[in-house]
């Protein structure tokens, strides 16, 4: 079996990350007395995120960037110590099944397997604090980015 390790700095997130299923929860200043880790997710769209994700991987291991940095430039250190790591960086686009993938997997089997963990993890049960209007998302949005909200559903009925 495996370890799954959350980093957030967020406490509310760390502790839902627990509740499912999370080996441990950490906050930044600690990833690097956990690791390193075979492989890191970086899914925040921080780029010191990014960077410590790099940073505490093991050598040979993965860097998976999950998330989304737009047309923002991104200060990495990719030195000596990078490049001797033989790390490798993987970017996650959920568009297209890879090439080499493609002989076992399709559009259609990998969003039945994601649909299954949804349902098996239930988000919308153990996540979910509050549901809001569209007009309501500035509000929304400002208080997932400080942790007073986890999750929030918009209702595109609401008004």
């Amino acid at each position: 079996g495996g370890m799954l390790t959350t980093v957030d700095a967020i406490p509310s997130r760390l502790a839902a990350s627990v509740a499912m299923g999370a080996s441990q929860a950490l906050f930044p200043t600690f990833v690097n007395k956990a690791g390193p880790f075979d492989v890191s997710i970086e899914v925040s769209g921080n780029h010191k995120a990014l960077q410590a994700a790099i940073d505490n991987t093991v050598d040979h291991g993965r860097v998976i960037l999950a998330s989304w940095y737009g047309n923002q430039k991104v200060d990495l250190k990719l030195g000596m110590d990078f490049h001797r790591s033989h790390k490798t960086l993987v970017v996650s686009q959920v568009s297209e099944i890879p090439p080499q993938l493609s002989g076992t997997w399709n559009k259609e089997r990998r969003f039945a397997l994601a649909w299954d963990l949804v349902k098996s993890l239930r988000p919308s049960q153990q996540l979910l604090t509050r549901t809001a209007s569209l007009s309501q998302a500035q509000d929304v949005y400002s208080k997932l980015g400080n942790g007073e909200e986890l999750a929030v559903a918009f209702d595109l009925l609401r008004k």
